[in-house]
């Protein structure tokens, strides 16, 4: 160490010596060893200050790096507004990094308004400069038509370029562009390629897509084993673990009744609803009110709570063994019409039982499903150690994301005439192969799994006295009890009042999945209720949305003996889900 600082070695000295004859290059040098740590103590607010130093002389590097500085809070208070003064001063003169980051901020919204064609634009340029970061974020714009028109054989060349320079997440794109056919002829064995390279550089994103692969059975030979344990190396990934255990959890059903699995699926994929179509909801005044003006979130009930005594019990019996229970299930009902008279009577009702004073939600169904089901969202990362599991995340599989039409079922297990032909033969097969799965004497453990591998099925069956309500459910069945998801209301039991067990949904943006509200035939003071509505929402949350003034108000006739029924319109929200850029700030000088 040196004898005139005994904190810095002699080079350090040597350097900040030579710094003081305004020399940018020892500048930046300087910089990097505080930034690293080389030979020095790591100082971010060092490292700042010499960069600073450096791209007041209008060093091109400099100016970039201090830019990444700024936006990532080190050595400087954080401010994404100064990062892009930063970007632009490097970018103007053509430093190929400074073009990426400055794409990013446009890209992100950052310290700039988000605009997609400025990040094209910046993109485009540092791409043609060959930065391989640049290429792939250009990629997915020509990919998604995100900010330029979509050319998938644009994509797929720029993802090559930066595939060649080992860009890894580009390698995983490229892998996804072969795997499913776009802008390529589809081809597995490269897609496989692809992702192997990416997965060696330490991505996880491309073990998901080969976890697919061996769970398929495409090019490699099926292994259920193999397809799991490249899911297990996933759970530590903060955004990939969900959606690996998701298939981890598929997978070992699969192993358990490939058979029972497969019939799951097709029963539920012929009971969902694939159009886009409204879905209304039926409640009480108060709990209308506290969703829309108190930001409330909506709440999906016990299955135990609801008024048919058969639920989830039907298939059990058609299979002849007494109901077991599985994991706890929670719903949420629905109808398509937003105006029926059957849904009035019995799901609208007031504090005194009256019929039709409450109101009914009519919700988007492709916004629907954007929810958290904590209200900050977790993820496996965070869990105990412990075999991972769906609990304690906040997130929902994609089984529960749709809404499902319930089946009525006739005596001896029928089913409606338009559903008995298809679904009638799928549950009788379904049937045969659980007869199979459990033998003769089935024990209490073999059951249980085999509410496991049931899944929701059971809880979208209803007995054909209720076929009038033509529900329609989404349902919730992956928690275990004690999850931090489910919410509690004790008994009360000096007014009669039974326990509560629900979930809610939590969103950033309360409305965005709504679309219009409709007030009951009898709801109170619906006169002035839908404008006070209307006054209330505007000015605590839609400042910055017109309502058309004949549009405001739509009124439906009923017969005689019903008034009418307000419904308020909801314009649709201001944002939409992306893909998100592929952006890294790492400083190199």
């Amino acid at each position: 160490m040196s004898e005139h600082n005994p904190e810095l070695s002699p080079e350090i000295e040597a350097l900040i010596k030579e710094a003081l004859n305004g020399d940018v290059e020892v500048y930046c040098k300087l910089s990097q060893k505080y930034y690293y740590g080389k030979n020095v103590e790591q100082n971010y607010h060092q490292a700042a200050f010499w960069l600073r130093k450096a791209a007041e002389q209008k060093h091109l590097a400099a100016q970039c790096n201090l830019g990444v500085m700024y936006h990532l809070g080190q050595g400087v208070e954080q401010s994404d507004k100064k990062a892009v003064q930063y970007f632009q001063l490097a970018a103007k003169r053509g430093h190929a990094s400074a073009q990426y980051y400055l794409g990013c901020m446009y890209d992100l919204g950052k310290g700039v308004e988000l605009n997609y064609e400025k990040a094209f634009e910046y993109y485009k340029l540092a791409s043609e400069q060959g930065d391989e970061r640049a290429q792939c974020n250009l990629g997915t714009m020509y990919e998604t038509g995100r900010g330029t028109e979509i050319d998938l054989e644009k994509a797929v060349s720029l993802y090559k370029s930066a595939s060649d320079k080992s860009h890894a997440y580009a390698q995983c794109n490229l892998g996804i562009m072969y795997e499913f056919g776009k802008g390529v002829k589809q081809d597995y064995n490269r897609a496989i390629h692809f992702y192997e390279l990416s997965a060696k550089q330490g991505e996880t994103r491309p073990l998901l897509n080969l976890a697919g692969f061996y769970f398929d059975g495409r090019v490699f030979n099926q292994s259920y084993f193999e397809a799991k344990k490249l899911c297990e190396k996933i759970f530590k990934d903060p955004e990939l673990s969900f959606k690996a255990y998701e298939l981890f959890d598929k997978t070992e059903r699969f192993e358990q009744s490939e058979s029972i699995s497969v019939l799951r699926e097709k029963i539920l994929s012929h009971l969902k609803i694939n159009e886009s179509l409204s879905m209304t909801h039926y409640t009480s005044f108060d709990v209308g009110q506290a969703i829309l003006l108190e930001q409330s979130p909506f709440r999906l009930g016990h299955i135990s709570a609801v008024n048919d005594p058969n639920e989830g019990k039907l298939l059990w019996h058609a299979l002849g063994y007494e109901p077991i229970e599985g994991n706890p299930v929670f719903i949420g009902c629905f109808l398509p019409k937003s105006d029926n008279l059957n849904m009035w009577r019995f799901y609208s009702k007031n504090h005194l039982n009256d019929d039709a004073c409450g109101c009914a939600i009519t919700f988007n169904t492709e916004r629907f499903f954007d929810y958290r089901l904590l209200e900050v969202q977790s993820s496996h990362t965070k869990q105990e150690e412990r075999v991972p599991s769906f609990t304690n995340t906040g997130q929902s599989p994609q089984e529960s994301a749709a809404f499902y039409r319930v089946l009525y079922v006739q005596d001896h297990f029928e089913f409606e005439d338009d559903d008995e032909n298809e679904v009638g033969s799928l549950f009788a097969e379904l049937k045969k192969e659980i007869t199979k799965f459990v033998g003769e004497n089935p024990t209490p453990e073999k059951l249980q799994i085999l509410a496991w591998l049931l899944g929701p099925l059971p809880y979208l069956l209803k007995d054909a006295n209720y076929k009038d309500e033509q529900e329609h459910r989404v349902i919730v069945s992956h928690l275990d009890y004690g999850a931090k998801e489910i919410q509690s209301a004790a008994p009360d039991f000096a007014n009669g009042t039974a326990p509560r067990l629900y979930l809610e949904l939590h969103r950033d943006d309360h409305l965005a999945p709504i679309e219009y509200v409709t007030l009951g035939p009898k709801a109170p003071n619906k006169e002035m209720m839908a404008p006070y509505w209307r006054h209330q929402l505007a000015s605590s949350f839609l400042q910055n949305w017109i309502f058309a003034p004949r549009a405001a108000l739509i009124s439906s006739t009923r017969s005689s003996r019903w008034l009418l029924s307000d419904v308020l319109p909801f314009p649709p929200p201001t944002g939409h889900c992306r893909r998100q850029p592929a952006a890294t700030w790492p400083v190199a000088l």
